[in-house]
C-alpha cells in the first residue's frame, strides 16, 4: 500500500473522492498562499527598520499575524504610513483611519481562501463523521467567545482547523483568547457577513478585535 492509498483508508475513511476534493481544496490553498519574489524583494527594501513596528500594529488590530502571501504586498505602504505619522505628516486620526483601510486589505487577503460560499456533502459527512473526540470542544470555545454557537455553513472548515489543533499534544490552549482564536473567529465572521450580506459588506465589516 503506498503512501496515497494509505491517506485515503486511514484519513478519509477509504472515500477516494473524499480524497480528491481534499487535495484539490489544498493545492488552491497554496497557489492563493503563494508569495511571489516581487513582494518579497520590495518589503526587503522598503523602511526594513519598521518591520517589527508594521507586524505589531497589524497583529494589534487583528489579533493575529497573517500568512506572508496576505501581507507582504501591503506591508511597505503600511511603513510609509508609520514614518510619516512618526514625523508627524498625519495626525493621530488620519493614521489610524488610513491604517484600518490598509489592514483591512490584509484581512480580507487572509480570509479569501475561506470565502467559497458552499460546503461540499462530503465535507458535512467527514464534519460528522470526525465530531468526536473534539469536536464539542471547539464549538464550546467558539460559542464563548463568539457569544453564540455559530452556523455550521459558517464555521464548519474553521471547526475542522480548530480540532486538528487540538489533536496536537505541542497545543495548549488557555481560557483567553488566543492567536488561532482571533483567526478562527475573523473568518467566521467574515463568512456570516459574506453569506448573509455579500462580499463588499465582508469586506468593510469591522475588526473582531478592538485594536489594543
Amino acid at each position: 500500500m503506498n503512501r496515497r492509498e494509505q491517506t485515503i483508508k486511514t484519513v478519509f475513511g477509504g472515500n477516494e473522492g473524499r480524497f480528491e476534493e481534499a487535495y484539490e481544496a489544498a493545492a488552491q490553498e497554496a497557489i492563493q498562499q503563494a508569495v511571489s519574489w516581487k513582494d518579497i524583494d520590495l518589503s526587503a527594501k522598503v523602511l526594513p527598520d519598521l518591520e517589527t513596528q508594521t507586524k505589531d500594529l497589524i497583529e494589534g488590530y487583528l489579533g493575529y499575524l497573517p500568512h506572508p502571501s496576505a501581507g507582504l504586498r501591503y506591508e511597505p505602504y503600511l511603513r510609509a504610513l508609520l514614518l510619516r505619522h512618526q514625523q508627524g505628516g498625519l495626525s493621530e486620526e488620519e493614521f489610524r483611519l488610513q491604517a484600518e483601510e490598509h489592514i483591512k486589505l490584509i484581512r480580507n487577503a487572509d480570509v479569501a481562501p475561506y470565502r467559497d460560499p458552499i460546503y461540499s456533502p462530503s465535507q458535512y459527512d467527514h464534519y460528522r463523521e470526525t465530531f468526536v473526540p473534539y469536536g464539542q470542544r471547539v464549538k464550546d470555545r467558539l460559542a464563548r467567545f463568539l457569544g453564540y454557537e455559530p452556523q455550521l455553513e459558517h464555521s464548519l472548515v474553521i471547526e475542522l482547523w480548530l480540532r486538528n489543533m487540538l489533536s496536537m499534544d505541542t497545543i495548549q490552549w488557555p481560557n483567553c483568547l488566543t492567536v488561532v482564536d482571533y483567526k478562527a473567529l475573523t473568518i467566521i465572521r467574515y463568512r456570516e457577513i459574506l453569506l448573509t450580506q455579500g462580499q463588499a459588506a465582508a469586506d468593510a465589516s469591522p475588526f473582531f478585535k478592538q485594536f489594543s
